[in-house]
């Protein structure tokens, strides 16, 4: 029994956290050394605020346009949809914008 939870440790920290643990790791040397990255950041410091801008747009259009993508899947779909998902899906638009907005929140931060 123990080996069988040893072997699935194993093979979770070789799959997901140690490539994790090396993305982290590595990356500000690679940003660091790599010019086209520095000038990509200054082209975003340069027009970030068109940026936000432009995400904002996306932002309430994502938020305007959802209930209809919503309906739009649910009457092309051929199998029955139940009322309760489709007011789930209706309602995962605020954790969906919630997400983007916390990490666009992350993105000003820094």
């Amino acid at each position: 029994m123990l080996n069988k939870y040893t072997r699935t440790a194993i093979i979770a920290i070789t799959k997901y956290v140690l490539p994790v643990v090396l993305l982290v790791l590595l990356a500000p040397q690679l940003i660091q050394f790599s010019p086209q990255l520095t000038q990509a950041n200054q082209f975003f410091h340069l027009h970030q605020l068109s940026f936000l801008l432009l995400h904002s747009l996306f932002y309430i259009a994502l938020f305007c346009l959802w209930p209809r993508v919503i309906h739009a899947f649910v009457n092309r779909s051929s199998h029955e949809i139940a009322q309760e998902q489709i007011n789930s899906a209706l309602n995962a638009k605020w954790y969906l914008l919630a997400a983007l907005i916390f990490f666009e929140a992350l993105v000003w931060w820094r």
